[in-house]
């Protein structure tokens, strides 16, 4: 169960006055997982409240440097790529509307059925922590001249709080994996260069195509 603002107020100053009693190097350290593990948000959200909470410098140094070597940790040992499922499409417009400043897509059972299609697509999925979802992309397979297939990207998202540890990448090696599979070699999206995406997908070896221009009609 998630702890209310002022439960968790009072668990900073608890764990606080905790830690600075503990002298053992081994005991702050399991004292600091435990505290880590049923405070539920993410380190940045409660380091500072709890560095205030300290008078000695020395245990200050040392919770700081707990932290550092929590945030170290690869997140991604904590993570499964799965295939989009119906019941992920609350959270997966909660990511947009956070990252995208997109208007949440999720509102009457009646009104998504469009997102249906990425999950019958077979090349949509989601990035968890246990049931909680860090990223997702939307993508489908689509026809291309000759006959051929490739793969389009529609929607490529990874929560701000967690990007930087590899999770983008692990839902594309899903992707391509897939794709290979299916003996289909190219994926395409649109972005804008002003964006953070965009070095991003650079970084995933994506490239430009100068001669495409992208137009619409209503």
């Amino acid at each position: 169960m998630a702890l209310k603002e002022a439960q968790k107020e009072m668990a900073i100053t608890l764990f606080a006055k905790a830690f600075s009693a503990t002298e053992n190097d081994a005991n702050r350290k399991e004292l600091f997982i435990q505290f880590s593990d049923a405070y539920g948000d993410s380190i940045k959200d409660w380091q500072c409240k709890v560095e205030a909470e300290f008078k000695n410098d020395a245990v200050k140094d040392e919770f700081k440097r707990l932290v550092n070597g929590e945030s170290k940790k690869d997140i991604k040992d904590f993570v499964s790529i799965e295939p989009l499922k119906k019941e992920d499409l609350e959270q997966i417009s909660y990511l947009a509307s956070k990252e995208l400043n997109m208007i949440p897509w999720v509102a009457k059972e009646e009104t998504h059925e469009s997102l249906f299609d990425f999950i019958d697509s077979g090349y949509s999925y989601v990035a968890k922590n246990e049931n909680v979802v860090l990223g997702f992309v939307l993508a489908y397979k689509c026809p291309t001249y000759g006959g051929s297939y490739s793969i389009y990207i529609d929607t490529f998202v990874v929560n701000s709080d967690v990007q930087g540890n590899g999770i983008g990448r692990m839902l594309f090696q899903k992707v391509k994996e897939n794709m290979f599979t299916n003996r289909i070699y190219s994926i395409k999206l649109m972005t804008k260069k002003d964006i953070p995406a965009y070095k991003i997908y650079k970084h995933l070896g994506f490239e430009e195509i100068d001669n495409y221009v992208h137009m619409q009609r209503y």
